[in-house]
């Protein structure tokens, strides 16, 4: 284990050095000669430069004022789908007659991408917070929702039956036989409905959402500024990283056993 998380390490680390060592020769070379140096330093500004622009924009605190906007809109969004995703699977999973009357309207809105609800969604409530947070709420909702369902109806049935007959009650045997398998479900649905909504809060503050992450990469296209608009990438990759290795990794990791566990 020791020796895998160790030539992990040096082999990302050779893969980023490389990656930046071509960041940096296609800046000043204009992308390899396609173009004049002086152009391509204003279209692709070399590493160096990105992180400068990333270092003022920490010091000043503009970054995190941003950052926080979209955070704080994300979080409460993606609270919302999971209230609403998580008990409305489990009853999809469970209630035929609650599955035939909610199933149509899954299976119509769920391929439909949240930026798409964007326009609607300014001219319903506006330019603000509840605006992104509508968007965010239905462009994440749905991989809960399928993820849950599909959780539940992968409890082995035999499992509930033995569990009845040695007298278990229903809290028991959800908390007992139900979670095991409904969990791991639910850490993908998380991780896959997090990423939309991450997605989602971006398109919503370009297109006319006031401030936040989205509203700096508006702000660097219109101002010409292209280390901006790299830094607000980089900085959702390094949140997204965060969130996964201290998050859903150790939770999918705990959790792995489960699923095996509740199909034994």
């Amino acid at each position: 284990m020791r020796k895998l998380s160790f030539n992990r390490l040096w082999q990302g680390a050779l893969a980023i050095t490389g990656f930046f060592l071509l960041w940096h020769f296609a800046s000043t070379t204009g992308v390899f000669g396609r173009m004049s140096p002086e152009y391509s330093l204003l279209l692709l500004p070399p590493p160096e430069v990105v992180f400068k622009a990333f270092g003022e924009m920490i010091w000043s605190g503009y970054l995190w004022d941003q950052l926080s906007v979209s955070l704080v809109r994300v979080l409460i969004g993606f609270a919302l789908s999971v209230v609403i995703a998580v008990p409305l699977g489990v009853g999809m999973a469970t209630s035929p007659a609650l599955n035939n009357v909610a199933e149509p309207f899954v299976r119509i809105f769920s391929p439909i991408p949240g930026v798409a609800w964007v326009p609607l969604a300014i001219l319903w409530f506006g330019l603000g917070d509840t605006a992104a947070i509508f968007i965010i709420t239905l462009g994440s909702v749905f991989p809960i929702i399928l993820n849950t369902v599909q959780g539940v109806r992968d409890v082995d049935t035999r499992l509930v039956d033995a569990a009845r007959m040695m007298g278990a009650t229903q809290w028991q045997i959800i908390r007992r036989v139900m979670l095991p398998s409904l969990i791991p479900y639910l850490i993908t649905g998380f991780r896959t409905g997090l990423g939309f909504a991450w997605r989602v809060v971006i398109a919503a503050e370009m297109v006319g959402v006031p401030k936040g992450i989205g509203y700096m990469l508006t702000i660097g296209r219109s101002t010409g500024r292209t280390e901006v608009t790299i830094v607000t990438m980089i900085t959702l990759g390094l949140l997204m990283l965060i969130v996964e290795e201290f998050i859903f990794a150790p939770l999918e990791y705990r959790t792995r056993s489960w699923r095996r566990t509740a199909t034994a």
